[in-house]
């Protein structure tokens, strides 16, 4: 008679009652190195300043006061008699086991040399016990199976990231040497050096404006509907992909679906107004030019996602993967207004962009890469000459979780009165009407909307004017 072999439940295979992973011995050679020795207590508060770095409360209430010390008289004003004074003033006391506990912990240790290797004991085996609580507390959500599952998904992602980032301790820093760094940098800028730059948009003037996309930052590109925000996006995300060397790029398309934004794609490279040619074959230099464009857009790493209608949290677990998976170096989001959130029943709209824009912010910092995300702009910016930020529909949020917010203008009654390929294009303007970390301003471009392309304005040639009317 064979037997079925049964399978535990995660719970069951589970011994909470085991105690969490900890070292005494190296929590109590982490605070008497601090009372031995000044330069101890910064290397500790460096590495160890996290909530429940420590196993035994007495060691956290402890290392809290040295903490509240260290701030008020500095590192040379740590010894056992000020901690007692200080943890006895407080009422904390007894409760850490008295001054002959500390009097103890003082000599725990005969030197401090070794306070490096101390602390790290004590911080891996508290990352140890915030995995262990970040995992027990999932199983339990999913049984209790209270939450959305898109939620509960995106915070155990969320938590995995945050310890993770425990693990990433930096060094206290003079500024001095930051000084040296900060000069050496500007420098580069100044000379153009590629190392020190975003991004390339493939837009010059906005790089110099900008410098580039920059890790971290959210950059939001508005206009009014049939004004080219798309194409915009679509160009910047294409010279990305075909740089030299190619960046992978990530591009959300809530609106218009894969094969449509590929054929877009095509259309732009090619230089070629591909619908101009619908019931007859086109000359054999257009055919070429679009086999061409083809060509190198297979070649280049551009990962789309047409999901219509798509909220924040599938957003956010679809834009990590990308990143684990394909080493994205930036996401383009087409656009912001269409994202769904669930806000709650009395969330107005506004409060729903709010929460989306402050999502796209700190998913951007938690990727380290830069996100463009694309927005819709109320009417009013069509009653007066050029748009401004207070045109950003819905929500005053994304002005303020932004890094830089670019306004796409130009006007749109020009595109059915003039002739295509006149004067090489399309007037059209690109406003940097906020910008975290420089200047604001305009940028030139000219716009093709034969093959829905944008180009720098200065950098049209009299060769690709006659071409462009030629076709």
């Amino acid at each position: 008679m064979q037997t079925q072999s049964v399978t535990k439940e995660p719970v069951a295979l589970l011994n909470l009652d085991r105690p969490k992973p900890h070292n005494e011995s190296a929590e109590k050679a982490v605070l008497g190195a601090m009372l031995l020795e000044g330069n101890a207590v910064a290397t500790a508060i460096s590495t160890l300043r996290f909530e429940n770095a420590f196993y035994r409360p007495a060691h956290q209430t402890i290392f809290n006061a040295m903490l509240e010390l260290s701030s008020e008289k500095g590192e040379a004003g740590m010894d056992v008699v000020l901690l007692t004074d200080h943890l006895s003033k407080s009422g904390r006391l007894e409760e850490v086991g008295g001054p002959s506990y500390l009097a103890m912990l003082s000599n725990a240790v005969p030197t401090a040399a070794n306070i490096e290797h101390y602390a790290e004991i004590v911080k891996q085996n508290a990352i140890l016990r915030r995995i262990i609580s970040s995992c027990s507390q999932a199983i339990i959500k999913c049984y209790d199976a209270e939450d959305d599952v898109k939620a509960l998904l995106d915070q155990i992602e969320s938590n995995i990231f945050e310890v993770t980032r425990m693990n990433e301790s930096k060094d206290l820093q003079l500024i001095q040497p930051l000084v040296v760094e900060a000069i050496e940098h500007l420098n580069k800028i100044f000379s153009g050096q590629s190392d020190v730059m975003g991004l390339k948009t493939g837009f010059h003037q906005l790089d110099q404006a900008i410098t580039g996309l920059r890790p971290g930052e959210l950059f939001v590109l508005a206009a009014r509907p049939s004004i080219g925000k798309t194409a915009l996006a679509l160009n910047m995300a294409a010279n990305i992909a075909l740089s030299n060397p190619p960046v992978p790029v990530g591009f959300f398309s809530l609106e218009m679906p894969a094969q449509q934004l590929v054929l877009r794609l095509i259309s732009s490279e090619a230089k070629t107004g591909i619908a101009r040619f619908i019931n007859r074959v086109p000359p054999r230099f257009v055919l070429n030019n679009i086999k061409e464009a083809a060509s190198r857009l297979r070649n280049s790493r551009m990962i789309i996602d047409d999901t219509g209608a798509i909220d924040i949290l599938e957003l956010r677990a679809k834009a990590r993967r990308m990143k684990r998976r394909e080493d994205v170096g930036v996401i383009f989001i087409d656009y912001l207004q269409l994202i769904q959130v669930d806000a709650g029943r009395n969330a107005n709209r506004e409060n729903a962009v709010a929460m989306i824009s402050g999502s796209l912010k700190a998913l951007a910092k938690e990727l380290n890469i830069p996100i463009v995300v694309l927005a819709q702009l109320n009417r009013q910016a069509e009653q007066g000459e050029r748009p401004k930020l207070s045109n950003l529909r819905e929500s005053g949020a994304i002005e303020q979780d932004a890094d830089v917010v670019a306004l796409l203008h130009r006007e749109r009654e020009k595109q059915y009165a003039q002739e295509i390929g006149e004067e090489g294009g399309l007037d059209a303007e690109l406003i940097i009407a906020k910008n975290r970390n420089g200047a604001t301003g305009r940028q030139e471009l000219l716009f093709f909307p034969q093959y829905t392309r944008f180009e720098n304005k200065a950098a049209i040639s009299e060769e690709e004017v006659e071409e462009v009317q030629r076709i």
